[in-house]
Parts: structure tokens; C-alpha cells; sequence
């Protein structure tokens, strides 16, 4: 399901000249509307949503939040077959960013409370791999599908395999426990005879304490750089290896695709390497994921400063080769800073610190391709795009490798902190708001609002 959401993310990009020429604008307009404006927007949107539905997360049943949220985002991107004007793209697009800026919170949540400290990186990086799987789909698709039926048509395709699961996972999927992975709290999970269900909720008072932790602040300022060379893949590079490269959209389309394709693998086994190096010392984690993220430029490099025509460019293989390459350098990183914030915030604020999260993410993702539009009308695209990939990776690798400084600490604080609330709920008693905040908050309630009986894996 989580690829099948990630799939609508970069459909725009194939096609980009197409729906410039639909539209009638000049190039300078394509790259500013539909690279800057339209992705500023489409992030933009799910942004502040994002933020509500992380709160909500933090507060009531997940499991029906998380397949409302998609369906009411996939809906509008299904209905991009009836754009005719411009202003029908942007406000679709906009309400089509609510899926994966909503979702994201709603799942890392749940996973949370599914996953311990020992497994989440490699579970983060299966999901990150599904959703490069996704986007890797879903411009496929576009790239395959548009030059022969439309811009409109990839949009379609892609949509309803998400509304329909969101459909079937609105009875199938189950809610877990909140706060049963964590060690402080796993004798009382596990023990039969006290029945003990973790109370905390999220209030206004602690949704101030997520910028009380070091490790978050590095995580959001990492994700606000970081994302300005990847606002430049997913917007720009398909459409500048078609026109100024002079590749076919097939053949750009092709690039990209192994870029997502080698991303996904990037991803699945950054986690794996990431969750045993953080199992031998958590510093080691961090090293890693800094290091590979500034590693990651010099074969993007390659890609943006390819030759334009006449001059001859070297052979198709070696650039889905080095395409390969960067995404599979560039995406070590991903699961790994979402198992680092899973770690480092409790079970009741986890929903509202990813929400946090895919803010700062999203204003680089939404800034950055309007940043790289608005450098492109000075500078043209290639020194635009050389300087997103250079400032971006380099400024998110030295953020990265400063939080290995604070995330033992962190995470060793959540532990404190769920097991003096446990104590505090031994009785079940749910305590009123004093000066410093509530102690513990109001149970989760079910569809038919009444207290969630939830489930614990195993």
C-alpha cells in the first residue's frame, strides 16, 4: 500500500514538457509553474496537514485515520483526468500531497509500536524500499504511458491501487498497542495478570517537548537541506536529460527509473547495515549514513554535467549504471534517521515529531525545486542543479554526523520517561492537567468511541 501512495509523488515529472505544451507555456514557464510552483505546492499542502493528522495520530485509532487520510488524497489525483486548465492542476495536486504528507506520520507511528530499537532500522528500510519501488512505478508509468495517451492517463493508473487497498485496510488492518515494544515497558506487556495498557497521549505541553530534543532538530535540518538535490531529481532531471541532453523521454525515463531502482536496494540495505552497525555502537550508524550521503555527490555530479549535442555521450549502460549508483549511495541514509527518531521520542509523541519531520522535509521538497527555478533564470540549469547537489548533501552529511553526539542519549531518555509514566498509570487512574502538563492523557477511542482495546505483536 505504502508503494502504491509513493507512486503519484513524481508522475508529473516524464511529462513535463507535454503538459507545458498542453498548457501553452514557454520553457522559463515550465520550469517555474509546473517544476517550481506545482511542487511547492503539492508539498506545501501536505505539510500543515501533515502536522493535524501527526496530533491526531498521537491521540485516537490510527489504523481508520491512516485509510481515510489516503483515500481523501488519492481521490483528487485520480481526478487530474478532467484537467483542463492550470489552476485545475494546481489545486489537485495540492490535495493529493494530503496522502503522503498525512500518511507518513500514521505509519512510522504504528511501525513503532510493532518494531523494537533492535529491528526498526531494517524495518524502515523495507519501507523505504517500497517506497522507492513506488515512486520508480509511478514514473514508469508516466514515462511509458504518456507519450502515447496523455499526461492525464499515468495518473489514473496509479491512484486506484490506492484507493482500493485503503478501502480493504479500513477492515483488515489492525491497531497495535501503543508503548508495547518498549523495553521499559515490556515485563508489564507481557505480564498476564496486570492487564496494562500504556496511557500516555499526546497534549499541547509535550508536542512542545519534541523541539526539546537534540536529535530531532539535527533530523529536521538534515531533512530540510538534504531534500534540495532530490527536489532536483524528481523535478527537473527527467526533463532536462529529454531536452537539454537530447535522450528520448523513454531513455530519461529509463535513468530515472534505475536511479529509484537502485535507490530502493540503497535503502533495504542502509538499514540492514545501519540496524547492525547501531546493534555493535550506535555511533557507527551515524558515521555511515553521513559519510555515504557526502559520497553520493560525485556521481550526481556526473549526471548533471553530462555533454549536451554534438559532443557524444558515453554509452547508455554506464549512465543507468552510474543512475544506479547514486540512488543506491544517496538512500543509505532515509530508514535510518526514521528508526533514529523512533528511538528518541515516546510512543505518544511519535506521530507529532514525524509530522515535524515531513515538515522541515517537505520545505525542502516544496522550497527547493521553486529555490532551483527561480536560480535557473540567472544561472541556467546546469549550474543551478550543480549547486543544490553540492550545498544539499554536503550541509545534510555534517548534520547527520552530528546526531551519533546525541542520540544515545536521547533514546536512553525515553526509556526513563515511559517507565516513570507507567508507574504513574499502574492503577489505570487517568490523571488531570497540572502546571508541567498532564502525566497521562485520554485512552484511544475506537470507531464507535469507546476505549481501544488494541493488540500487541508478539
Amino acid at each position: 500500500m505504502t508503494a502504491f501512495l509513493f507512486a503519484d509523488q513524481n508522475v508529473m515529472a516524464p511529462n513535463l514538457t507535454a503538459i507545458a505544451e498542453d498548457f501553452g507555456f514557454t520553457p522559463e514557464e515550465r520550469d517555474r509553474k509546473l517544476g517550481g510552483d506545482v511542487a511547492m505546492v503539492f508539498f506545501l499542502v501536505g505539510a500543515p496537514v501533515s502536522v493535524l493528522i501527526g496530533y491526531m495520530t498521537d491521540k485516537v485509532q490510527r489504523n481508520s485515520l491512516f485509510c481515510a487520510v489516503v483515500f481523501l488524497g488519492e481521490a483528487p489525483c485520480l481526478a487530474t483526468l478532467l484537467v483542463t486548465k492550470y489552476w485545475h492542476l494546481v489545486f489537485l495536486r495540492a490535495l493529493t500531497g494530503i496522502a503522503i504528507g498525512g500518511a507518513m506520520p500514521l505509519i512510522f507511528s504504528m511501525l513503532g509500536d510493532i518494531f523494537g530499537i533492535d529491528r526498526r532500522a531494517m524495518i524502515s528500510s523495507i519501507l523505504s524500499t517500497s517506497m522507492g519501488l513506488g515512486i520508480s512505478f509511478g514514473q514508469f508509468v508516466s514515462g511509458m504511458v504518456g507519450p502515447d495517451h496523455g499526461w492525464r492517463m499515468p495518473f489514473a493508473i496509479v491512484s486506484l491501487p490506492s484507493i482500493f487497498l485503503a478501502v480493504l485496510a479500513f477492515f483488515l488492518l489492525p491497531e497495535p498497542a501503543r508503548g508495547c515494544t518498549e523495553e521499559a515497558l515490556r515485563s508489564k506487556f507481557e505480564d498476564p495478570t496486570t492487564n496494562f495498557r500504556y496511557k500516555e497521549r499526546i497534549n499541547w505541553h509535550k508536542s512542545l517537548t519534541v523541539w526539546h530534543v537534540r536529535t530531532n532538530l539535527l533530523v529536521f535540518a538534515q531533512g530540510a537541506i538534504g531534500c534540495l538535490p532530490w527536489g532536483m531529481i524528481f523535478t527537473f532531471l527527467n526533463d532536462f536529460l529529454s531536452q537539454e541532453i537530447r535522450l528520448s523521454v523513454q531513455d530519461s525515463t529509463a535513468i530515472l527509473t534505475a536511479l529509484n531502482i537502485g535507490g530502493s536496494f540503497g535503502a533495504f540495505c542502509g538499514g540492514f547495515l545501519g540496524q547492525y552497525l547501531f546493534n555493535k555502537r550506535p555511533f557507527l550508524m551515524t558515521t555511515m549514513m553521513g559519510t555515504s550521503t557526502i559520497l553520493g555527490i560525485a556521481p550526481l555530479l556526473f549526471l548533471v554535467n553530462l555533454p549536451s549535442p554534438p559532443s557524444p555521450l558515453p554509452p547508455f549502460g554506464t549512465l543507468l549504471f552510474v543512475a544506479a549508483l547514486t540512488g543506491f549511495v544517496g538512500n543509505f541514509t532515509g530508514p535510518n534517521i526514521r528508526a533514529i527518531l523512533l528511538n528518541c521520542n515516546t510512543p505518544e509523541t511519535r506521530g507529532t515529531t514525524f509530522a515535524l519531520y515531513n515538515l522541515c522535509d517537505d520545505l525542502g521538497k516544496g522550497f527547493g525545486p521553486a529555490i532551483i527555478a527561480a536560480m535557473i533564470v540567472t544561472q541556467g540549469r546546469v549550474a543551478a542543479f550543480n549547486t543544490a547537489v553540492v550545498v544539499g548533501w554536503i550541509g545534510c552529511g555534517c548534520a547527520v554526523l552530528c546526531i551519533g553526539f546525541t542520540m544515545e542519549a536521547d533514546a536512553a531518555k525515553v526509556q526513563e520517561k515511559v517507565s516513570l509514566a507507567a508507574k504513574g498509570s499502574g492503577s489505570g487512574a487517568q490523571e488531570l492537567e497540572l502546571e508541567g502538563g498532564p502525566i497521562t492523557g485520554s485512552p484511544a477511542l475506537d470507531r464507535n468511541g469507546h476505549e481501544l482495546q488494541a493488540i500487541c505483536p508478539a
